[in-house]
Parts: C-alpha cells; sequence; structure tokens
C-alpha cells in the first residue's frame, strides 16, 4: 500500500474497501464548503459537528435533540426548517458557541459517511492545510485523501487542496502540479469550479474568498466514538 492515495473522484472513495479503511487515516475535503464550514464553527466554539449523510437522519437527530443545530444545504441552498444553511459565515460564536451541529451536504458528509471504519477520520480545507499536515505526520501514513467533488463528479477545487497537501506532506503526485499552476490565485479558483460557479449563481459568492484563505485556523476536526468531529 502507498503512503498517500488520492481519491479524487467520488466513484473511487466509493469503493475503498474496509480493510484498507481499517489501517487508514483518511482526510475529507470538500473546501466549498462543508470542511471550511466545520472547521470555522469549531473555531467558533461549537461543541462538535455531526456529520450525517440524509435528510431524514438529520430531522430524526434533531427531534431526539432539539437543543442541536441543524445544518446543511442541498444544491448550495439552505433548507427549509433548517437553522444555519452550510455557509462558513454563518458558524459565528454568536450562533454555534457551545451548541452540537447537526450537518448534512451535497457531497461532503457524503465522502465523510465513506470512511467509516477507518483508522481516523479528519477533515481539511485552506483554512486549516497547516495543522492537518502536522497531524497526518503524527500519526503516519498510510493516508487517503477523499475529495468529496461536485454531484459525483470531479471536483477541481477539492483537487487543489488535495495537491497543496501532498506537497505538505512531501508525496509526489499529479495534483501537486495542478495546485502550483494555480496557488498564486486561489479565489479565482475556487470560482471557476463547478461548486464555485453555483454559489455565484445563488448569491453566496462571498463564502468564496473565505474558503481561500490558508491557515486561517489551527484546529483539526477529528471524529470521536459518539460520531462528532471535535477540535
Amino acid at each position: 500500500m502507498r503512503d498517500l492515495e488520492i481519491c479524487y473522484l467520488p466513484s473511487q472513495w466509493r469503493a475503498l474497501n474496509p480493510e484498507q479503511l481499517r489501517v487508514s487515516t483518511c482526510v475529507v475535503i470538500d473546501v466549498i464548503r462543508a470542511t471550511s464550514t466545520i472547521v470555522t464553527a469549531l473555531a467558533s466554539g461549537a461543541r462538535g459537528v455531526q456529520p450525517v449523510a440524509s435528510l431524514e437522519e438529520a430531522r430524526a437527530l434533531k427531534e431526539h435533540d432539539p437543543a442541536a443545530l441543524l445544518a446543511g444545504e442541498r444544491g448550495g441552498q439552505a433548507l427549509p426548517g433548517f437553522d444555519l444553511g452550510n455557509s462558513p459565515r454563518e458558524m459565528t460564536a454568536e450562533r454555534v458557541k457551545g451548541r452540537r451541529i447537526i450537518l448534512t451536504t451535497t457531497n461532503g458528509t457524503q465522502a465523510l459517511a465513506a470512511c467509516q471504519g477507518a483508522r481516523a477520520i479528519i477533515t481539511a480545507s485552506f483554512l486549516n492545510l497547516e495543522v492537518v499536515t502536522a497531524k497526518l505526520r503524527e500519526l503516519g501514513p498510510p493516508w487517503i485523501i477523499l475529495c468529496a467533488g461536485h454531484e459525483g463528479g470531479f471536483g477541481v477545487d477539492d483537487a487543489v487542496v488535495a495537491g497543496a497537501l501532498a506537497e505538505a506532506l512531501q508525496q509526489d503526485h499529479p495534483l501537486v502540479s495542478l495546485y502550483h499552476s494555480v496557488r498564486n490565485d486561489l479565489t479565482e479558483t475556487l470560482r471557476g469550479s463547478l461548486a464555485g460557479q453555483e454559489l455565484v449563481r445563488i448569491g453566496l459568492e462571498q463564502d468564496i474568498p473565505f474558503c481561500a484563505q490558508m491557515n486561517l485556523h489551527s484546529i483539526v476536526p477529528t471524529l470521536n466514538t459518539e460520531g462528532l468531529l471535535v477540535g
């Protein structure tokens, strides 16, 4: 097994086998926006973020714990009856401090669900790239990076973050060259991605430069035994 495997298509991470997962640390990237939102929520004092794949499970968990905040989106847009959308700019201390957040999204929480059974599960974005790199070095290989992608297909935004992470881990991978080619203008690269274009269409373009910030937080969201991502 290689030290680093990058699943840059959802079809690749859906095909991961249990034995491979059992010995690996999984890193999920959904830079626009789930993994940017998760780290921002934790930095703002949220008690934890519980990622779930389906709307039905999210609503059931909220019914069981009415004090929790229900957050998420489908097609980039906030959902009726939810407390929050999936914008990192919503995750202020005033809104989330001390609260448990139940999060369901189109792409990112699906990738997190695919990691079940892994040695460790963490999330990465530009906002916490440096500390994620340090944590991966501490844990040691093998590492699997899962790019959430966009609606079942390739997402250049996530691939660029994966390339940056591969370079930081001193791993040879074609996505390192992709990162090098765009690293001087990350905001425009994210804006040009399918996920970025979707945000522009629905009026949430301001999330894009927020998600393009490098190393804003020193938190590594890590899935605990209760199914909560905590810092």
